[in-house]
């Protein structure tokens, strides 16, 4: 581990083994420059904890399981992940991996079983959750950190996965920029965005109501955004559950009842799991601090400009791009 600023070595003030399964013992980090860290929880925060994303933060302490494969029954999160690897998960065996936005680990708990060794982190202090649901499976580090100043080496970890993030960043092209540099020659990056014609992005557009609401809410405190975007559910999710039947009228009824509503997508979940997972994707895409989209050609044309090679960029409502750090 690196100083995020300076680059340079990371001293402990106790003996610390990262190879050992977190949490780590609490205490302090120091650079050789005089920059000081903290290790609270079992977990070194190299970040504040109130920043952009703390509504992320509260969201993944009120729906730490929603969305782990383990606790809903079923592959989901898998499925989703070997989607945008374009391998199974089996391939990651002997692969020392970056997961940059882990929230409170979806994918964590997946990657963590496969491959040599997983670092972890999140800009939120959602990785306190994500420390309650994967301590113990096996050894990784989970780090609070931001991923434009990273406190890791470059040119180091054989993949880099960042899913379900960029979105979210104050500019996706530095951030792709930044986890860039920590591939080693040979290695694989693996990122997916929201694109114009998301279902993400629905709610958002100026002819829904999700694009004023959306303006309220992210000006908000986390703690009272949370409360209307359960309280906006309570009120949609019935008329929602049933105009899904019906393709055109849903898509009416999305523009005047802007909650998520997920009973198509997976049909094969309880229905009570259902409405946990809206209420999660309701507050998910109508407080974020920022939201961008980008197009396939843009994705491209981006990694084309970083130096990528072997780029591969699929639009299937969000765009998922795997690109070569050249030898």
């Amino acid at each position: 581990m690196v100083c995020p600023i300076h680059q340079s070595e990371l001293q402990f003030d106790k003996t610390t083994n990262f190879w050992e399964c977190v949490p780590l013992p609490d205490g302090e980090i120091r650079c050789q420059e005089g920059c000081v860290f903290k290790i609270e929880k079992g977990i070194p925060r190299f970040v504040p904890s109130d920043n952009y994303t703390s509504g992320f933060g509260l969201q993944w302490q009120k729906y730490p399981k929603t969305q782990l494969d383990s606790y809903i029954g079923q592959n989901i999160s898998q499925r989703r992940l070997e989607n945008s690897l374009n391998m199974p998960l089996d391939a990651l065996k002997g692969k020392v991996v970056l997961e940059a936005g882990c929230g409170a680990g979806r994918f964590t708990e997946l990657l963590i079983e496969k491959c040599k060794f997983l670092v972890s982190i999140d800009l939120s202090n959602a990785v306190d959750a994500n420390l309650k649901n994967c301590a113990g499976k096996n050894p990784y580090l989970l780090m609070q950190a931001d991923i434009n100043e990273l406190p890791l080496p470059h040119r180091f970890f054989d993949m880099v996965i960042c899913l379900g993030v960029l979105q979210n960043t104050p500019s996706p092209e530095q951030a792709i920029e930044s986890l860039g540099k920590h591939v080693k020659p040979g290695g694989l990056l693996v990122i997916d965005i929201y694109t114009h014609r998301s279902r993400f992005g629905t709610l958002t557009k100026c002819l829904t109501l999700g694009y004023p609401l959306r303006a309220i809410l992210r000006r908000l405190n986390p703690e009272l955004g949370l409360k209307v975007t359960i309280a906006l559910t309570a009120i949609c999710d019935p008329i929602r559950k049933h105009t899904c039947k019906i393709k055109w009228l849903d898509r009416i009824a999305a523009r005047i009842f802007p909650s998520a509503c997920n009973y198509n997508d997976f049909p094969e979940l309880d229905s009570k799991i259902i409405y946990e997972w809206n209420e999660l994707d309701t507050h998910d895409f109508l407080t974020d601090y920022y939201k961008h989209y980008r197009s396939s050609e843009e994705l491209s044309k981006h990694l084309e400009e970083l130096g990528f090679i072997n780029i591969s960029c699929v639009d299937h409502g969000i765009t998922v791009a795997r690109a070569t750090v050249p030898n």
